[in-house]
């Protein structure tokens, strides 16, 4: 498959990585380092639900503090830092090939995480992909995130083109749909966190797969 762009950018967590399951599962590492007690069904609900979402309903449900959302963010960060840096893993065998085969068509490719920018280029250069990548960047960069189409818009000017010559590589549902209404294409790769969008997912990309194999 060729990709007649310009540029790609590409989301890390559940794309690059396969580490979404670590960020859902930061609301146990929080409710455990609190002595929060874990019932049966918040375990079950964090697979599919963001720990921002799931720690505030449940601390409100135990009548337990939490400290806001500016902090709970810093503290689940924390938690993924550490994931980044010894034991997050590629999403697949074939990503750094798929990466090669992009740059031997000479196109231009960055990362566009919603994690820390510092954070998210630990665990990519741990992994051998940093080098293969000419930024990374975040929400915190602009001051806003993928749910607004200008992040597009910069990432594509730094890129050095227009969204209507990038691939968005992307994962998550809100994100894809920010990059089609920008006029991105859109491959959109398989994550089990995003089962309950899946169908919505398909709809809206250009492009699905479930591994790298079938796009080289």
């Amino acid at each position: 498959m060729r990709f007649d762009v310009d540029a790609a950018i590409f989301d890390m967590d559940g794309t690059l990585l396969d580490s979404m399951r670590y960020w859902r599962y930061t609301s146990l590492e929080y409710m455990l380092h609190h002595g929060w007690p874990v019932e049966p069904e918040d375990l079950v609900r964090m697979h599919d639900t963001s720990s921002r979402r799931l720690i505030p309903e449940i601390g409100a449900r135990m009548g337990r503090e939490w400290g806001g959302m500016e902090t709970l963010v810093t503290e689940l960060e924390g938690y993924m830092h550490r994931h980044y840096l010894y034991d997050a893993q590629l999403k697949d065998g074939y990503v750094a090939a798929f990466l090669d085969k992009l740059a031997a068509e000479g196109k231009r490719l960055c990362v566009a995480t919603g994690a820390p920018r510092a954070y998210a280029s630990d665990g990519l250069k741990r992994l051998g992909l940093l080098d293969r990548f000419e930024f990374v960047t975040d929400a915190k960069e602009y001051g806003f995130g993928k749910e607004r189409g200008e992040y597009f818009h910069i990432v594509a000017r730094r890129l050095g083109t227009v969204p209507e010559r990038c691939l968005v590589v992307e994962d998550a549902l809100y994100a894809i749909e920010t990059a089609k209404r920008c006029g991105c294409r859109v491959l959109a790769i398989e994550d089990g966190t995003a089962r309950l969008q899946r169908e919505r997912i398909m709809a809206l990309a250009d492009d699905h797969i479930r591994s790298y194999s079938e796009v080289l």
